[in-house]
């Protein structure tokens, strides 16, 4: 029988018995199916603003990733902290944002999307102004802590982006609202270098409260609601579970290269992190709406799918924290020290800006290549392209011209990652659940990037030079290719995701 929605009546589209056989690679598209009645509003939205609103909410999530990188020098100096405290400024918004990405993902699947993001956005834009205004240290760490609900904008916009979008329109505008990922990401370190360099870091925070103002005019004008909303019951002890267990092992990361991998401390929190996910992952099979469905966090496409994305991240982070760092080295150091090329904060951020503009630009072809080459070839070729990048980064960095050649490789293969994950997920998700796999496709990918940041920062303090802490000759050799290993992880990794459009 045909469904009616109000006064418009949708006839079902009768397939081809030929259709049901799927071709071994599907070349069809990379676009999910079509959601099922009530997810989608009555009256399309012009495309257009939904994803120009959609992107500029997830510019400001890629701003915050590196946006602090280059003050927290600034913020040891104007408050007298230690560098291991500043360190904080950048590791509690990882701590806050793993565990509010998931939980504020699988409200919007619940309650709305579209409602949840400009909360999100509203949560966002306090602790950024709160942060901008931080007159003491704990007053800074606090505002990060709420900044870490930003971090729930980037599910919550491929979600509806999917949601509201026709389907022929979901893949490019995927494509373009994920290039503001990395966009925002390259250009952090830009805009955070500049205004560290020749204004305030306080200047920071305000051109960052200004995207996140702008992102949610434009979401409360142009982003209907969505879907219909589902009255279920909160997964309080999944939630208690997910949090302790990503702050255990968050925890763990970021403090083993200071208290060592082998102490204690760090030890016991490994095993409370390993303890508290597993009995999460028995828990959310035995509750009737668990906040992690087993299908968002068990089925094999979808694991396959979120190990891929934590190792592009490690790939990708290392060249995004550590190349800035490499250019601001000095020219003539210690002897047996590492060489940079003395750049200030601004040039080391420029210096990022040609692979910033290329993610821009390749992002909305991924669409192109999944339904030429299927879905994928644009995660494969990605990562193809992060591992030649971080090895050409690994052999040749000697020059600023070497590494613009460098990064143009590594641009290209994070803007082709970065929009193919979220259409992976959205095939492999079940369609009720969208946010929810997206959010914590966002946190497994958090926590690669940590894990790789972590170890190269390791490599680097283990070849100091001696009674100094600069690298030595040849540390940034060691932690580019590690990169590279990653990244070479990652393609062997998507070559066991399944061939076929059906979910596995």
């Amino acid at each position: 029988m045909p469904r009616s929605r109000g006064a418009v009546t949708v006839q079902p589209v009768a397939r081809p018995t030929s259709e049901v056989v799927m071709p071994q690679e599907d070349r069809t598209t990379a676009l999910p199916p079509v959601p099922p009645a009530g997810s989608r509003p009555d009256i399309a939205p012009p495309a257009g603003r939904v994803v120009a609103a959609l992107a500029v909410a997830v510019l400001a999530y890629g701003l915050l990733q590196t946006l602090v990188a280059p003050a927290l020098p600034a913020f040891r100096d104007h408050f007298g902290v230690s560098g291991d405290w500043s360190a904080w400024v950048f590791t509690l918004y990882l701590l806050s944002g793993a565990v509010l990405t998931p939980v504020l993902a699988r409200l919007g699947d619940r309650r709305g999307k579209r409602r949840v993001l400009l909360a999100t956005l509203a949560v966002f834009g306090a602790g950024t102004v709160l942060a901008a205004l931080a007159w003491n240290f704990p007053v800074l760490l606090l505002a990060r802590a709420v900044q870490g609900a930003g971090a729930a904008a980037l599910p919550l916009s491929f979600a509806l982006v999917s949601a509201l979008l026709p389907r022929q329109r979901i893949g490019q505008g995927l494509g373009i609202v994920s290039a503001m990922i990395g966009a925002g990401t390259a250009l952090g370190f830009v805009i955070g270098g500049l205004l560290v360099d020749h204004a305030s870091w306080r200047w920071m925070f305000a051109v960052l409260a200004g995207v996140i103002a702008v992102a949610f005019v434009l979401v409360a004008r142009w982003i209907p609601d969505d879907a219909s909303r589902r009255d279920e019951p909160q997964d309080v002890l999944g939630t208690l579970l997910l949090s302790l267990g990503l702050v255990a092992l968050l925890l763990a990361i970021t403090q083993g290269s200071h208290a060592g991998w082998l102490s204690a401390p760090v030890l016991g929190l490994f095993l409370a992190a390993a303890v508290f996910l597993a009995a999460l992952a028995v828990a959310e099979q035995r509750t009737q709406h668990p906040l992690l469905e087993p299908s968002v966090l068990l089925q094999r496409s979808m694991l396959l799918t979120h190990s891929a994305a934590a190792l592009f991240y490690a790939a990708a982070l290392i060249f995004f924290l550590l190349v800035p760092t490499f250019a601001q080295l000095p020219a003539h150091g210690p002897e047996g020290a590492a060489r940079g090329f003395g750049f200030s904060i601004t040039a080391a951020g420029l210096l990022m800006l040609p692979s910033a503009l290329l993610q821009i630009l390749v992002a909305p072809v991924v669409p192109r290549l999944e339904r030429a080459f299927g879905h994928r070839a644009p995660l494969l070729g990605g990562l193809v392209l992060v591992l030649a990048g971080s090895a050409a980064l690994a052999l040749w960095h000697a020059t600023p011209a070497q590494i613009l050649a460098d990064s143009l490789l590594l641009g290209a293969g994070a803007a082709a990652s970065f929009a193919a994950l979220p259409s992976l997920v959205a095939r492999f998700a079940p369609h009720h659940a969208i946010a929810t796999a997206n959010g914590l496709n966002t946190v497994v990918r958090t926590v690669g990037g940590v894990i790789g940041t972590q170890v190269a920062i390791a490599i680097l303090s283990s070849h100091s030079v001696a009674d100094t802490e600069v690298p030595g000759e040849g540390a940034f050799t060691v932690v580019f290719a590690l990169g590279a290993v990653f990244a070479a992880i990652g393609v062997a990794v998507v070559l066991f995701l399944p061939r076929s459009a059906t979910r596995s």
